[in-house]
């Protein structure tokens, strides 16, 4: 006789299978309230972005005549302190020479002038001091009124005085033209402030024209971070709130700062170049605002402009974690 194996009723299994459906969806939805939830409150208290990093003014020092670079100290990375040597510039043979000659034809013309003047303006003044002096005589005589007189005293302060300030005119173009006959043909350019070389734009042996960057500096003590926020989120954020920064490049360390500047613009409005609809198809884009941030808590550590950072500012007073 062959046994009979019994087995589980389909209908249990089928049970058990719609209860563990059930469990397990009940369960995704209150982890999704609850994920959402958490996300509520944190977006009460915090506005976070990662699209931030550390910025800082990037000094463009310009070479001041054109020339060719004759020496060029400093490397990408250097200290510098205001007053090193950044470059020389030699000027031979770029104009330097016909501009200098121009100039000194001038000062020379100047300066003779005035002299001519002073000249003139000496015996004017040797002559009407002569005639004040007849004239006491004859008002003593009461050949003449007061008033002739006073008439001969107001010529002379008053050539006194144009000799003073042709004398003083003369001063400067005298000056003036021993600067140019003093004019080097060598130029140097040196560091405005302390900082560190961020980049060497040019190289020795270069020809460089006026107002042309040479080298680019940086200040690493001075820099702050730039957080671009979702102009959706902009309403919340004010000056002064504080504010969490990570940064990638010293990972496991929170430093604290705070919102000191928010710019008036947005950042695609000053980016180099702006979006444009010239299609006639408009698609809208969230915004992001430049948000500037001191750091409060950094002088232990060196901070280059492009570092990458994640900020959280805090909107709310308190935090629910």
């Amino acid at each position: 006789m062959s046994g009979v194996q019994a087995g589980t009723p389909p209908e249990a299994d089928s049970g058990r299978n719609r209860r563990r459906g059930i469990i397990i969806g009940v369960a995704g939805l209150l982890a999704t309230a609850v994920i959402a939830l958490l996300y509520m409150r944190y977006n009460e208290f915090y506005v976070s972005t990662e699209d931030s990093m550390v910025d800082g003014d990037i000094v463009m020092v310009s070479a001041n005549t054109r020339g060719r670079v004759m020496t060029l100290p400093v490397n990408m990375g250097d200290p510098v302190h205001k007053g090193d040597l950044l470059a020389r510039i030699d000027t031979t043979g770029f104009g330097a020479l016909e501009s200098i000659g121009q100039r000194n034809v001038s000062a020379f013309g100047d300066l003779a002038r005035t002299k001519a003047q002073e000249v003139s303006l000496s015996v004017r003044l040797a002559n009407a001091r002569r005639d004040l002096a007849r004239g006491e005589a004859l008002r003593k005589g009461g050949f003449i009124t007061d008033s002739d007189l006073d008439h001969l005293r107001t010529v002379v302060d008053d050539l006194n005085a144009q000799l003073a300030e042709i004398r003083k005119l003369a001063f400067v173009n005298r000056t003036a033209l021993e600067t140019t006959e003093s004019h080097p043909l060598n130029y140097t350019i040196h560091s405005p402030l302390d900082g560190q070389v961020a980049e060497r734009i040019v190289q020795v042996g270069q020809v460089v024209s006026r107002g042309q960057a040479v080298v680019s500096l940086v200040d690493p003590k001075d820099t702050w971070v730039t957080a671009k926020v979702k102009e959706t989120r902009m309403g919340h954020v004010r000056v002064g709130q504080k504010v969490d920064i990570t940064i990638d490049a010293y990972p496991g360390r929170k430093f604290h700062g705070h919102v000191f500047q928010i710019l008036p613009t947005s950042a695609a409005a000053i980016s180099l170049l702006p979006p444009e609809n010239a299609s006639g198809t408009f698609v809208k884009v969230t915004q992001r605002v430049p948000v500037r941030i001191s750091i409060d808590d950094a002088r232990d550590v060196v901070l280059r402009p492009g570092l990458s950072t994640e900020v959280r500012i805090h909107i709310r007073d308190g935090s629910p974690w």
